[in-house]
């Protein structure tokens, strides 16, 4: 299972734009500001899913420093 704590900090959209992952004070929601959708508050037990990520339905795999979206979207960490 992913953890929140995995998906923290800021990703670089593949088609350009930087996300920005937060998880809040409880540790039940993570907070995405996304440039394109803007921000979103989702559960964390929504957004983590079994061994991946759900974000508006679109499923994600996370791998090391990148997350893979099934629409073809990578988002890369930055460090």
């Amino acid at each position: 299972m992913v953890s929140p704590y995995q998906t923290q900090g800021r990703w670089q959209h593949s088609s350009g734009g930087d996300i920005e992952i937060k998880v809040d004070g409880t540790g039940q929601s993570v907070v995405i500001s996304h440039p394109t959708v803007g921000k979103q508050t989702l559960e964390t037990s929504k957004f983590c899913s079994g061994d991946g990520l759900d974000y508006f339905g679109f499923k994600g795999k996370m791998d090391g420093d990148k997350i893979t979206w099934n629409n073809g979207v990578v988002w890369t960490k930055q460090l």
